[in-house]
């Protein structure tokens, strides 16, 4: 298994690596970038592709199939992951075409439509047997995964404001979901972290500060999605630690989204519009470089991995 394991991994480190400058290329032959000017929220000030994305899409799926031929077991698992993957992805890659500029968002109408795809890919992981488990009964435990889906997608999007941050975070998180499931001899949380790990590794190559490329809403979403279902998988009924170890191990992002959710709602204003008061926000405008802005948060992100795993077996 030990050998398997570094297959999946580099496999997927490869795939999502040489993917990346090609969706580069055909970014730049369409002129499909991130559109910076006259968005007082972007601090780049080039075009850049945001298909980084797509990148660790296309690694994770080609890995999960693989999965799926060699451990039969698994098979209607990674069916609902990858169903449930692609339903925020798609919306997140339509976000990043259609509304990716500040003046362009429609609030409502996106509100709706991450209700909408969270609830549907909730119902996707919930049926395949991947589910917030903490209230057995089916309809507790769709509504419970939809809010994490919902919640988390959202809580990386926040941190996709500065080069190598919410990439970063997630790795860090995947790697505490890797010692998790070592620790509880979970085979197939085991693998689906390498494989994410792998991913999003092969993106952060070209994602660490100065970025050559974005991962769009639609990566951000991706990663949101594939955080709600590790805590899933570690969900146990009517355990709390089981609950709360996951938290803390998704770390950061939750609690600085949770954080400007209420903040923003206490000064009257949509969650979806962005601003520059995140966590990582502050620490830039202290001037702080961007690397030390995202080594900080990386710190701080490996304390809350650690009280998660703590919090978990415990």
């Amino acid at each position: 298994m030990f050998y398997f394991s570094l297959f999946l991994f580099f496999t997927s480190f490869f795939v999502s690596l040489i993917s990346t400058p090609f969706l580069m290329k055909i970014a730049k032959k369409k002129q499909l970038f991130d559109v910076y000017q006259g968005d007082e929220l972007k601090i780049h000030k080039a075009s850049i592709s945001y298909f980084g994305g797509l990148a660790m899409v296309l690694s994770t799926i080609v890995v999960l199939v693989l999965i799926g031929f060699y451990q039969k077991n698994f098979y209607w698992q990674i069916i609902g992951i990858i169903s449930g993957a692609l339903i925020i992805f798609l919306l997140g890659f339509w976000d990043d075409l259609k509304w990716k500029h500040i003046s362009k968002i429609k609030p409502r109408k996106k509100f709706a439509l991450l209700i909408i795809c969270s609830l549907l890919s909730a119902v996707f992981l919930v049926v395949s047997g991947t589910k917030i488990n903490f209230f057995p009964r089916i309809y507790f435990a769709i509504i419970l995964t939809w809010a994490y889906i919902f919640v988390l997608i959202n809580a990386v999007n926040y941190q996709d404001g500065i080069d190598g941050l919410a990439g970063g975070l997630t790795a860090i998180s995947l790697l505490g979901f890797i010692t998790l499931s070592v620790f509880t001899g979970n085979t197939f949380s085991l693998f689906f972290s390498l494989i994410l790990l792998g991913s999003v590794f092969g993106f952060l190559v070209f994602n660490f500060p100065p970025a050559k490329i974005f991962m769009g809403d639609s990566g951000a979403y991706f990663l949101g999605f594939i955080l709600a279902a590790m805590a899933a998988v570690f969900s146990k009924p009517y355990n709390l630690s089981s609950i709360f170890g996951p938290i803390f191990i998704i770390g950061l992002p939750i609690f600085d989204g949770v954080f400007t959710n209420i903040r923003r709602l206490l000064e009257k204003k949509s969650i979806f519009f962005g601003d520059r008061k995140h966590f990582y926000d502050r620490l830039y405008l202290k001037n702080f470089s961007v690397r030390k802005t995202i080594l900080i948060c990386y710190f701080i992100q490996v304390i809350f991995v650690v009280i998660g795993l703590l919090i978990f077996n415990l």
